[in-house]
């Protein structure tokens, strides 16, 4: 049977694809992966009462040793869904270090060494494809947000230079860039007008003015844009980041 694994899968967004993926497909089976153990454990009974092959796996994608756990346990993955991230922000006048160094730790490095293991399994295995979740704020700047800016950045381009060396080999890696997403995350930092008053004015919905589409996106969008690119219907794109935004990137 083929394996599906989603790293973050305990809410969000990433809870959002395997409730998608194992709907649309309920054929593979999926391992979610998260650093909240019961959560984790929740989302993927709740699957398994709906009927699907679903196990459950504790991981921190910032400690190599736990990611290579987790990669030790499904090498016969075929498809990766990578949506484990934190958010942070600050005036840039006095970002702390440390809130480099924790949005790089579990945004960039994180995401590039879940898809790094994964994709040397894949490379001895014949191919398979890789699909993580960056963010728009990775080619616009915000307000308040450099170094969540700067994770995401690094994320995206390390993770095109590691597609860029295994797409010959059969091994397809792209990313999926969400603009504003109606999560529990985001509606948790909406309350909070010190981190997001330049983001949203402390409210997610303030934020549909700037986006044409007219509205935030769900987190089921973002998840069937990586439906798609794991899917077979996917296979001659590589390297690409798509857009899930409303509009808001191009019609600023």
């Amino acid at each position: 049977m083929s394996r599906t694994v989603i790293v973050g899968a305990a809410r969000g967004i990433g809870r959002a694809i395997a409730d998608t993926l194992a709907s649309s497909d309920p054929g593979r089976s999926y391992l979610l992966a998260d650093i909240d153990d019961t959560a984790v454990k929740r989302a993927a009974a709740e699957l398994e009462a709906a009927g699907a092959d679903v196990s459950a796996q504790v991981v921190d994608v910032a400690d190599a040793d736990s990611v290579a756990a987790l990669v030790a346990t499904s090498t016969d993955a075929d498809q990766v869904a990578i949506a484990a991230g934190i958010f942070r922000s600050s005036s840039a006048l006095v970002t702390p270090r440390s809130e480099f160094d924790d949005l790089l730790a579990v945004n960039a490095v994180g995401s590039f060494h879940v898809a790094q293991l994964y994709a040397a399994e894949m490379v001895t295995r014949g191919g398979g494809a890789i699909v993580a979740v960056a963010s728009i704020a990775a080619r616009m700047p915000r307000m308040r947000q450099a170094a969540y800016s700067a994770s995401k950045a690094a994320q995206r381009q390390s993770l095109r230079v590691l597609a860029m060396e295994v797409a010959s080999q059969g091994v397809r890696i792209n990313t999926v860039s969400p603009g504003p997403t109606d999560t529990e995350m985001m509606r948790e930092l909406a309350t909070d007008h010190a981190n997001v008053a330049d983001l949203a004015q402390g409210s997610l919905e303030a934020s549909r003015p700037r986006i044409p589409a007219g509205r935030v996106a769900t987190a089921h969008d973002i998840a069937t844009a990586v439906a798609y690119l794991l899917s077979p219907a996917s296979e001659h794109v590589v390297m690409a980041d798509l857009v899930v935004d409303g509009g808001e990137l191009l019609g600023m």
